[in-house]
């Protein structure tokens, strides 16, 4: 049953450090998040036996998200993510492989599809958040099947253009290097995450979008999309209420004037 009060939930599909990040800085905001991997871990690319150990100072700077310390080997970090998603209460669902995510405009949700030990289920989130860092033909894109979400322009590097509700946090950074650079912008982008989502829960059910004409490229600095990430631009996005909740609308005002 359509709910107007619901609170937006969030489905971050990869569990990587930009996955975890923002699976991480939502669920500790207090919305109800679910983490999906195709493999049954946490860890992302940290999990590749070839991964390399970084420097100590690789780690959360966030102070609810740094609850362990880092040696720089990928089994520290990825402890170190294991303990933020575990703390935040996100939902962690491992190997479950995302095959699908449709806009439902009556909803004003993502219809995720998924395969989990050989069954197929779908559920509803009022967000999709990409950190898988591969293609994501899976996607659809309303009334525009001809094309990809690859394709698509991100506003400073995450807000999708041409998607409600959406956003990519793996999108290559300014400094293509691993190091403590990299890793704040991973914290900027779920820190824009959790405002993102707040952002929804304020509106109430419905499409988030970025304006055509408003959307802006990526800074070429660390610190210039970090800057650009600190806060929410309302004059950036547009917002549509979800078609049950006009019409839900519709029928108490007709109520009330009976």
């Amino acid at each position: 049953m359509f709910d107007p009060y619901r609170r937006p939930t969030v489905a971050v599909v990869g569990a990587g450090i930009s996955g975890c990040t923002a699976a991480a800085e939502c669920a500790f905001s207090g919305f109800d998040t679910t983490l999906f991997d195709r493999q049954e871990y946490i860890g992302g690319h940290l999990t590749a036996p070839d991964a390399p150990t970084v420097s100590r100072r690789q780690h959360f700077r966030t102070p609810y998200l740094k609850l362990t310390t880092t040696d720089g080997t990928p089994r520290s970090l990825i402890a170190h993510l294991e303990a933020a998603v575990d703390a935040s209460g996100a939902t962690f669902r491992g190997g479950a492989e995302v095959t699908g995510a449709e806009w439902n405009a009556e909803e004003g949700q993502w219809e995720v599809s998924y395969t989990r030990s050989g069954e197929t289920r779908t559920e509803l989130f009022d967000v999709l958040i990409r950190a898988t860092g591969e293609p994501s033909p899976w996607i659809g894109i309303p009334g525009r099947a001809n094309i990809s979400a690859d394709e698509l322009y991100l506003h400073n590097g995450v807000d999708v253009v041409g998607l409600p509700n959406a956003l990519f946090v793996d999108y290559h950074t300014p400094d293509p290097k691993f190091d403590q650079k990299s890793w704040a912008v991973f914290e900027a982008r779920g820190d824009y995450a959790r405002r993102y989502v707040r952002q929804l829960e304020i509106r109430g059910p419905g499409a988030l979008t970025v304006k055509p004409d408003k959307w802006r490229v990526q800074p070429g600095t660390v610190r210039g999309l970090k800057a650009a990430l600190v806060e929410f631009d309302p004059d950036v996005h547009a917002f549509t209420r979800a078609e049950n909740y006009q019409a839900a609308s519709r029928r108490a005002r007709s109520e009330a004037a009976s």
